[in-house]
């Protein structure tokens, strides 16, 4: 059976439910009825004394992402990640790599099946904690910069609603490009619908052609949903 979805299904990324759909065996976290139950993760994850941003942005490349030991009646699962930091977007640290602990309520973080992404994160004493499904997959650019593809959901949120930051097209070194068609694992392929002029649609893939460098998905976020929860005081009015 083919489903044919015409417009998007966005997760907070901006980017299609494609990467929810595209999940496998190895994406479903199984948890033991005997694994230890984790209350602390401190004794897993690295602490940062002295380190207490209420917000670290950066481009990092994966070095692991691996789950945590099941919480007592977490429904989300959890993981401990990490991160070299090629570059550093907002806030300071002092580490050329991060560990941080992420949760997930649908498997694998989203954000670990990229090599390299803009992560968002906050400290709690000393602890990382990944802002919740907030990240954009990002390429290097001919010019030596580092961006993402077009994110129609952080630009469609009410708070960006006038915000001064717009798609431009982005020569990426390498083509980057996303699978139109997914193979659910109950065996129905999902077609998936991606915007002009933002993509170009060749066969079963969509190729990125506008995007912004990542001050300017971080500013999305920052106005979009990081003031949505609270972190940041809106620059714009709601409506």
């Amino acid at each position: 059976m083919i489903l044919t979805f015409t417009t998007l299904l966005l997760n907070c990324n901006g980017k299609t439910e494609n990467h929810r759909l595209n999940t496998s065996k190895q994406d479903t976290i199984i948890v033991n009825e005997e694994s230890k139950v984790l209350d602390n993760p401190k004794g897993l994850i690295k602490n940062y004394n002295g380190e207490n941003n209420k917000l670290f942005v950066f481009v990092g490349q994966k070095l692991s992402v691996d789950p945590l030991p099941h919480k007592e009646g977490l429904m989300d699962g959890g993981f401990k990640a990490e991160y070299l930091i090629l570059q550093k977007v907002y806030g300071n640290f002092l580490n050329d790599t991060i560990e941080f602990v992420a949760y997930d309520h649908y498997g694998i973080p989203q954000f670990s099946k990229f090599e390299n992404v803009l992560l968002l994160v906050s400290a709690d004493s000393g602890l990382y904690y990944h802002q919740k499904y907030m990240y954009n997959d990002v390429y290097q650019t001919k010019g030596g910069k580092w961006a993402g593809t077009y994110a129609e959901y952080d630009y469609g949120h009410a708070y960006n609603k006038h915000t001064k930051v717009k798609p431009i097209k982005i020569d990426f070194i390498k083509e980057v490009s996303y699978p139109t068609k997914i193979v659910r694992s109950d065996s129905q392929i999902v077609t998936i619908a991606y915007p002009k002029p933002y993509f170009k649609t060749v066969g079963d893939k969509a190729i990125a052609i506008y995007g912004n460098y990542v001050d300017e998905l971080f500013v999305l976020k920052r106005d979009g949903y990081l003031t949505a929860r609270g972190i940041f005081e809106p620059k714009h009015k709601k409506d």
